[in-house]
């Protein structure tokens, strides 16, 4: 029995990690890849647990075992919460310095205070004192919070999978993906989009095929002097790429209308699916631009630009509430039904905890 109970783990985690694969090979846009292969190898990681704890318990120093378990969950895990709190809100600093004060600088700055506020409330927990009657309140959090937790790791798993993904030429199309403007010039930001996606268009022109054209597509904010597609057109020519190999699109306002509103015109100059291209983004957006892109019904890969290393964690939270905002429907049917669970639990306790009483 023990040895089933052992390998059906090992099996469940080879056949996520198969479900992984497959998946991987058919979409990499979905972020049940970063869930499957992320669940796979955390059922791998219990599975092989297990099996120490046996050859620990069959050699006689399980006990010895289980000490150093629990000496590294009480020590190491605390460590690495408050690490994480306070890198945050050293990040928050550091981004404040660098980019100016802004509401969507804010980001690290709440997470982190909400990792201390978190750990007090732990701390001064009624789970270890005499108000039992919020202990369920207490957990109820706490398993939301693994939820979330879950799906921020997944995500972040799924972001590297698709970052490691190196579209070759030779492509058609080069989508460039606007971001705000400084005046009439491009930001740092965008120039770095572009600079990518022109050294794709200089990679592919020293090569025996015709260069990528380049689709521009940003439409012009209430606060931008003119479209983000008019600016990206006038950066590429300072570049020397050719005006002929550049196409704009001004009407956009999101990601998926940049990928719609680009389509639209790969479409009409060579056909619904006649054409290869690829798009280009800094790399913490490029995963969710790949779901925008397929959502929008364009066969594309994304190649990243990077980004200055004190601006991930910050961009990668707002991608990551972006991207619960995209599937809330499934998110908020999965936190309702955690809240159910625990509900029918407190019923239950209750409950039994009313017989005893009666019994008395």
């Amino acid at each position: 029995m023990n040895f089933l109970f052992t390998y059906g783990f090992y099996g469940i985690s080879v056949l996520l990690l198969a479900a992984f694969v497959v998946s991987y090979l058919h979409d990499k846009r979905r972020i049940r890849v970063g869930m499957l292969l992320t669940s796979g190898l955390l059922m791998l990681a219990l599975s092989l647990m297990i099996t120490l704890i046996r050859i620990a318990d069959e050699s006689g120093t399980v006990r010895y075992a289980a000490i150093l378990g629990a000496f590294a969950v009480v020590l190491l895990l605390p460590l690495l919460v408050v690490g994480t709190g306070a890198g945050l809100i050293y990040n928050a600093r550091i981004l404040w310095r660098k980019e100016g004060f802004k509401l969507n600088n804010l980001l690290t700055l709440a997470l982190g205070l909400l990792i201390f506020l978190y750990l007090g409330l732990l701390v001064s927990s009624p789970l270890w004192t005499d108000h039992e009657e919020l202990a369920m309140p207490i957990l109820l959090m706490t398993a939301i919070t693994g939820y979330l937790g879950f799906v921020f790791l997944c995500y972040l798993v799924s972001c590297v999978l698709y970052n490691l993904v190196r579209p070759k030429p030779p492509r058609d199309y080069i989508i460039v993906l606007g971001a705000g403007l400084k005046g009439d010039k491009v930001t740092p930001l965008l120039a770095g989009r572009l600079n990518r996606g022109i050294e794709f268009y200089r990679k592919q022109e020293n090569l025996p095929y015709v260069p990528p054209i380049f689709v521009v597509s940003g439409g012009k904010g209430s606060d931008e002097m003119i479209s983000e597609a008019a600016a990206m057109r006038n950066y590429l020519l300072e570049q020397g790429i050719p005006s002929e190999w550049i196409r704009m699109e001004d009407r956009s306002v999101n990601t998926l209308q940049n990928m719609a509103f680009s389509k639209q015109i790969m479409d009409a100059e060579r056909g619904e699916g006649n054409y290869t291209c690829v798009f280009t983004t800094n790399n913490f957006h490029l995963f969710r631009a790949g779901v925008y892109a397929r959502k929008a019904g364009l066969k594309a890969e994304g190649i990243g630009s990077k980004t200055a290393f004190y601006y991930l964690p910050n961009a990668f939270i707002r991608e990551y509430i972006a991207i619960l905002s995209m599937y809330r429907k499934w998110h908020i049917s999965v936190i309702i039904a955690i809240v159910l669970m625990f509900g029918l639990a407190g019923l239950l306790l209750w409950w039994m905890d009313r017989s005893a009483g009666v019994g008395v």
